[in-house]
């Protein structure tokens, strides 16, 4: 009798493969959210040689030897979801020639990743460009964040480039770690300024309709990044709490008095976790009032204050815990605590400085994302990362703003321009122009 081993395909089904561990709170949370409206997220990669799909293909299985979370899917058939591993192959599109990553990111979006088990939880596309290509990345919420993303992209990076990765275990439960690992107290609450009610005002969700979502691409120059991160040196502040700045100048301009920026504070920064590919975040807001925009370093000042303040050790810790106690126990008591949670006028996931594992590469030339929406009405999206000394920020949103992504470059210019931008570069300011096609450098 022939046997089938744990997750081969068998005549067009996935047969569910073992079954490695029940989600946690979080992840939970996120995966009854899923129930009704998709969230996934995409990232690219540029890279200046070309990439067949075989290639790409036997390097994404690799991959998963490294990061486990990417061979797994989520099975809500039993008395408690739980990730199982899938023996289905990690699926590899790849498209006409010229195809620009823009269109493809947007539309991958609104391309639910199955909920099925056994079904791939991250999908690639890859785009020619002669001599180059694109790489086009998309993962399920439920198994990573942004930063876990591009922790993969790099990791892929390198395997295309012929490294050789150690096999990686699989991540516990964000709320398992916190509770056990980290141990600092909350230092800072006491400082914590009163409650505004206008903060903790809910967004409203869309039902998910299948629209495209509108996209905005742009990349700072390494002129105008270099003195951007030297700027805000200068004015003890962060290139974060400056995008935060940035982003409410450009809002409160064009006519809002209050203003909520949403930034996703990466635990394994926060909090020492390990840089493994799994959820490991938490939700921070920051809010401004329209006469603050007439100072824009003492705003940066004051968002990176108030960002201190939440992202402590301490504070993280309690929110996971609270979320352990409380979680929602159906997609519409998700959707409510992710309404309550994400609501702004934009929100901001900063992934940082990107460095490839291999140092000497010449394949990565660029990245961009990560792209999302999450079905808020009037949600603006905003995924930058940093790469070869230039600051790349990518929009999404189904309400545009004309002109948004441009408007906060030109704001962070106009304000590195100021006089306080002492001889290192004083009145001097960058170009900003727009990279709208992935042929533009």
């Amino acid at each position: 009798m022939a046997t089938r081993s744990q997750g081969e395909v068998v005549q067009g089904e996935v047969v569910r493969g073992e079954a490695v561990r029940p989600l946690g709170a979080f992840e939970r949370t996120i995966d009854l959210y899923m129930r009704h409206n998709p969230l996934q997220f995409s990232l690219v990669a540029e890279l200046d040689r070309h990439i067949p799909e075989s290639e790409l293909a036997s390097a994404l299985v690799k991959l998963r030897d490294r990061h486990p979370m990417l061979g797994v899917s989520v099975d809500r058939t039993g008395p408690e979801a739980v990730y199982r591993k899938t023996g289905a192959a990690t699926p590899v599109t790849t498209l006409a020639e010229g195809t620009p990553w823009q269109a493809v990111m947007a539309a991958e979006q609104i391309r639910p990743i199955s909920p099925a088990p056994g079904g791939p939880s991250v999908r690639a596309v890859l785009l020619p460009r002669g001599q180059r290509c694109d790489i086009v990345l998309t993962f399920a919420h439920q198994i990573t964040d942004g930063v876990g993303g591009l922790r993969a992209l790099l990791d892929l990076v390198a395997v295309l480039d012929g490294e050789e990765l150690a096999p990686g275990s699989m991540p516990e439960a964000l709320e398992d770690l916190l509770a056990r690992d980290v141990t600092a107290p909350d230092t800072t609450a006491a400082a914590a300024p009163p409650d505004d009610p206008r903060m903790s005002a809910g967004g409203e969700l869309a039902p998910f309709s299948g629209q495209l979502p509108h996209l905005q691409a742009l990349a700072l120059d390494r002129e105008l990044t270099t003195r951007l991160l030297h700027r805000c040196r200068q004015e003890s502040t962060s290139a974060h709490a400056a995008l935060c700045a940035a982003a409410a100048v450009v809002f409160h301009r064009r006519g809002r008095e209050f203003v909520r920026v949403l930034t996703p504070v990466d635990l394994r920064r926060a909090c020492g976790l390990p840089d493994e590919v799994v959820n490991r975040f938490a939700g921070a807001r920051t809010a401004s009032e329209a006469y603050e925009a007439d100072d824009f370093w003492k705003l940066a000042r004051r968002t990176r204050e108030s960002l201190a303040r939440q992202r402590g050790p301490g504070a993280l810790k309690a929110a996971g815990a609270a979320l352990a106690a409380h979680a929602p126990t159906s997609a519409g008591e998700a959707e409510a605590m992710m309404g309550a949670a994400t609501a702004a006028d934009i929100q901001i996931t900063n992934l940082g400085a990107a460095e490839p594992r291999l140092r000497r590469t010449g394949t990565l030339t660029a990245l961009w994302g990560p792209g999302q929406i999450t079905q808020l009405r009037g949600e603006h999206v905003l995924g930058v990362v940093t790469v070869a000394g230039r600051l790349r920020m990518t929009e999404l949103t189904h309400d545009p703003v004309a002109g948004l992504v441009g408007d906060i470059a030109a704001v962070l210019a106009e304000a590195c321009a100021e006089s306080g931008d002492r001889a290192d570069g004083a009145g001097r300011t960058g170009r900003t122009g727009p990279e709208h096609s992935p042929s533009s450098r």
